[in-house]
């Protein structure tokens, strides 16, 4: 199983993630855990991924273009569309009937 991570922050997640279970499934070969730079894929020479609120408000967005230049990097290396979950306050919660589903597909 191959597991594609976007984020701003790969060497914390590569720091977490192979330390206990999941750092003893990596080195087993039993998954792949891959973290992608998010800021690579940014358009600007400060790399930057925010974007301004919607609406007003705190807090920053993320822009879209980066997020979907990275999926489809990720899709052309694999040759084929991986499922894809992205995390969102706003989204359906993440439980452990929806995991072992995740799982079968």
């Amino acid at each position: 199983m191959r597991i594609d991570i976007i984020t701003l922050f790969p060497e914390m997640c590569e720091a977490v993630l192979s330390e206990s279970i999941i750092g003893r499934a990596r080195k087993s070969g039993a998954v792949e855990i891959v973290c992608h730079q998010l800021r690579d894929f940014a358009f600007d020479k400060h790399r930057r991924v925010d974007d301004a609120p919607y609406g007003g408000g705190m807090g920053m967005l993320m822009m879209a273009e980066p997020v979907a230049l990275c999926y489809e990097a990720i899709c052309e290396e694999l040759r084929e569309k991986p499922h894809f979950v992205y995390m969102s306050p706003k989204g359906e919660t993440l439980t452990q009937k929806k995991v072992k589903s995740l799982a079968s597909d």
